[in-house]
């Protein structure tokens, strides 16, 4: 089995293939700071962020804020996260588990932004 089918199959949640606008805030002692980036996939459970420009270690807790510039209206969705994983290619980071209505507005969010993706 390769690294990548490693990983996969950790993850309990399908990610989708979806570039969103991302500021990373870390508010930690160790490491505060906040820089912007572009996700490579994200899912219910997590998102891989590539490695340009990546300044997080991991355990690092951190809130993830998304935008996506819809019409007519431009969506934002906040939350936290852990880093889990740190590689050449990028980290890979684990949100905070959500309640039910959180879960509900997030997988909209997801939702709206892959369809707004594709137009």
């Amino acid at each position: 089995m390769v690294m990548s089918e490693m990983v996969q199959d950790q993850r309990k949640a399908y990610r989708h293939t979806l570039a969103l606008d991302t500021e990373v805030h870390c508010h930690e002692s160790s490491q505060q700071a906040m820089f912007r980036c572009r996700t490579e996939n994200i899912g219910i459970g997590g998102t891989f962020l590539p490695a340009s420009g990546i300044l997080l270690e991991k355990a690092v807790d951190v809130e993830l804020v998304f935008h996506f510039p819809a019409t007519p209206t431009p969506m934002e969705y906040r939350i936290q996260a852990q880093v889990v994983r740190i590689s050449d290619a990028g980290a890979g980071l684990r949100f905070s588990p959500l309640n039910r209505e959180r879960q509900r507005q997030f997988r909209r969010f997801l939702l709206e932004a892959k369809v707004a993706a594709r137009h």
